[in-house]
């Protein structure tokens, strides 16, 4: 068992939170896609013969103009992970430590991005006013065994505070059916706390005259329900294709908001990666 940050986090800690920070000025741009937490690659599936394990990307999806929206836009897909010696991880969702590893368990901190909302996004949003992007801090927890994995992890935003803590629980299966195949796919429950909710989904009064929205008061608890596809094919030994689908229902009292137009929402895109 490895307790307390590896000897070379200390090393590369700094550039790291550097690169992080950028990571989330990308991922600011898919706010619908990273707030459902869309699986994004690991070194374990495309392994390295040295220290560094880098998988970089680009692709187009068509996701939902805001969390319940009913009008549907394309976006584009930061996607990949940059992770040293078993360290952690870099990628699109910001940066991931690895604390404590022991056999396939493994627990650490996370600092990364929180998506905002802009009223502009679509004209449902008039009136509400916009929600900033802010910085989380937080900590996950995962196990694995074989092709399977539980994890859970919460983040609480430290900028923009009232933002609030988000988090998930799910677990993934990996699939690899053919040479240059990969399939990972499994559901995942989201949960907020008062806070969130208040900021996402609340209608204040002056809201309500403004866009024209009843008066709603959201409490903390389950926010949605999600079932993820993620599938990637080698296309030689660096480059690959990859394609991510995802469908969710909106539970809790965030699916009775006036926010919320469709409970149900989806989301599908595609693009390429280049790995080394």
């Amino acid at each position: 068992m490895q307790i307390g940050l590896f000897p070379a986090c200390r090393r590369l800690l700094f550039p790291l939170l550097s690169v992080g920070l950028c990571a989330g000025a990308t991922a600011a741009m898919a706010d619908e896609i990273l707030d459902q937490q869309l699986e994004q690659p690991s070194a374990a599936d495309h392994p390295s013969t040295g220290p560094w394990n880098v998988t970089l990307g680009m692709g187009a999806g068509y996701a939902p103009r805001f969390e319940g929206a009913e009008r549907y836009h394309f976006t584009p897909i930061p996607y990949g992970s940059v992770s040293y010696a078993g360290i952690g991880s870099l990628g699109p969702q910001g940066l991931g430590a690895n604390v404590l590893k022991a056999g396939g368990f493994r627990a650490g901190l996370l600092l990364g991005y929180g998506g905002g909302r802009d009223e502009s996004d679509d004209p449902h949003l008039h009136g509400l006013g916009n929600i900033t992007t802010a910085i989380q801090m937080g900590g996950f927890a995962a196990y694995q065994w074989n092709a399977f994995e539980i994890r859970a992890q919460a983040r609480q935003a430290v900028t923009h505070t009232g933002n609030g803590l988000v988090g998930s629980v799910g677990a993934t299966y990996t699939l690899r059916p053919a040479a240059g195949w990969m399939f990972k796919m499994g559901p995942e429950l989201s949960f907020a706390d008062g806070d969130h909710m208040k900021r996402y989904f609340s209608v204040t009064g002056e809201q309500s005259r403004a866009s024209g929205l009843q008066v709603y008061s959201a409490g903390g608890g389950l926010q949605d329900v999600s079932l993820g596809l993620n599938a990637t094919y080698q296309l030689s030994p660096h480059w690959l294709l990859f394609g991510i689908a995802k469908v969710s229902e909106i539970i809790g009292d965030a699916a009775d908001s006036p926010i919320v137009q469709d409970k149900d929402q989806a989301f599908g895109g595609i693009g390429v990666a280049y790995h080394f």
